[in-house]
């Protein structure tokens, strides 16, 4: 029988609408599977269950508003909350409390749900690494920078986290950790209340266990009725990227397998081909507009505090300030480039299927793993999805990664929601 942790949202809401169990049982549940492995993967940064308990009594499990109602969740340490530590994961802001919350958390609890504690991330969500650890295998890294998040949901301690991305930090943790991990359009929602990295480039993301949970969050946070739960894509485009040389063999099996179980299923696939040096470029462009715009974001840090920032994001730092402005432009012009094409010569691709990561998660904790096969489609601001993928060769979760056009993001869950429940990925791994 399912234990209540190991539900997902929408198995959780279920079950309260039918009284099948309570708030109560909900949280203590995740309480117990809280205190079994949090001292082993180390997932929050900031937790007060007594102050969450308080918070679960005074709501009725009968009388809940909305679906996420008494639902706990976790909060990545970059998004202000008024009630709770707020230190972006950098020893400069050590014990700084935000007076309000981000937006992203304020209309989460205006809907009902309970920030269960503060999750880990990277140094102000670059890639000085924190704490947390693989929950597959404590000696392997979970990724970065929503590493907190993504382990958290995949070790059942919440039902589902908020992260951001500005690389690959959301796809890159959700595939080395094993669960579903949303990256949405850049500008899908307010950022307001959460730490700037990028600001032409950082974007909201979630985890979750299940395709179905994104449609539900979605829905309360912006009013979207799904057009469906889960809607069969007519074609696909497989991207290689010009790094597949790169992923490990597994990795490589896995996305083929999936383009022809897709292809069986009746699904027309075809290859979008990427000239090498233009996909490398594209990488480079989005490094260009990192460090650029990291050094004018993170600037008062850098000239007031530079003692307490990590070797690698100080470097990031003066990477970014001999960055000219007109290579700045010229990143800019190849991102919009790259993004007309997408949505020129491959409109009738309803998403782009490829590779979350290279391949497991890397063992070691000094480093978060490579964010290559994200930064070209993190560049162009679309949405993007990982959906668990089987197991690797040391029996750690692969991902693969669809890719949806820019502001299309219901329809990419729509098709990610039809592929979770019609292609077995990773079967064969």
């Amino acid at each position: 029988m399912m234990e209540i942790y190991e539900m997902s949202l929408g198995e959780l809401d279920s079950g309260l609408r039918a009284g099948a169990f309570s708030l109560s049982e909900v949280f203590e549940s995740l309480v117990n599977r809280i205190e079994a492995r949090e001292k082993i993967t180390q997932a929050f940064i900031e937790l007060d269950l007594d102050f969450v308990r308080n918070q679960i009594d005074q709501i009725n499990s009968q009388d809940r508003a909305t679906r996420i109602s008494g639902i706990p969740f976790g909060v990545k340490d970059i998004f202000n909350t008024k009630d709770w530590v707020t230190s972006y994961g950098s020893r400069i802001f050590e014990g700084h409390q935000p007076l309000c919350d981000a937006a992203v958390v304020s209309q989460l609890r205006s809907a009902g749900g309970v920030v269960m504690g503060k999750t880990v991330t990277t140094e102000f969500a670059y890639f000085f690494p924190g704490k947390t650890r693989n929950p597959h295998h404590p000696d392997h890294t979970p990724g970065g920078s929503s590493q907190g998040s993504a382990a958290a949901v995949a070790d059942f301690m919440l039902p589902f986290a908020i992260g951001s991305q500005t690389a690959a930090s959301v796809i890159r943790p959700a595939a080395f950790c094993g669960v579903v991990g949303y990256k949405a359009s850049a500008g899908q929602f307010p950022l307001n209340g959460a730490l700037t990295l990028s600001y032409s480039m950082d974007s909201l993301g979630f985890f979750v266990r299940s395709v179905e949970d994104l449609q539900l969050l979605r829905n309360v946070l912006l009013g979207v009725s799904p057009k469906a739960t889960a809607l069969k894509p007519r074609k696909i485009g497989l991207v290689r990227t010009p790094f597949w040389s790169e992923l490990d063999s597994e990795s490589q099996l896995l996305i083929e397998a999936a383009g022809s179980d897709l292809t069986e299923s009746g699904i027309e696939l075809i290859e979008v081909d990427v000239d090498g040096q233009a996909g490398v470029n594209l990488v480079d462009a989005h490094q260009t507009l990192m460090a650029f715009e990291v050094s004018r974001s993170r600037a008062a840090e850098y000239e007031n505090h530079r003692e307490k920032l990590s070797d690698q994001f100080t470097q990031l730092v003066e990477v970014g300030r001999q960055i000219s402005y007109q290579a700045y432009e010229e990143a800019l012009k190849q991102r919009d480039s790259a993004e007309k094409r997408l949505r020129t010569e491959f409109a009738d691709c309803d998403l782009f299927l490829t590779a979350s990561a290279p391949g497991e998660a890397p063992k070691g904790l000094s480093s978060t793993g490579d964010p290559k096969f994200s930064r070209a489609w993190n560049l162009i601001g679309g949405p993007s999805v990982t959906l668990p993928a089987g197991k690797g060769r040391t029996a750690l979760p692969l991902g693969v990664q669809l890719v949806g056009h820019l502001n299309k993001d219901d329809d990419l869950i729509a098709h990610a929601g039809w592929i979770q429940r019609n292609i077995q990925l990773g079967s064969s791994n």
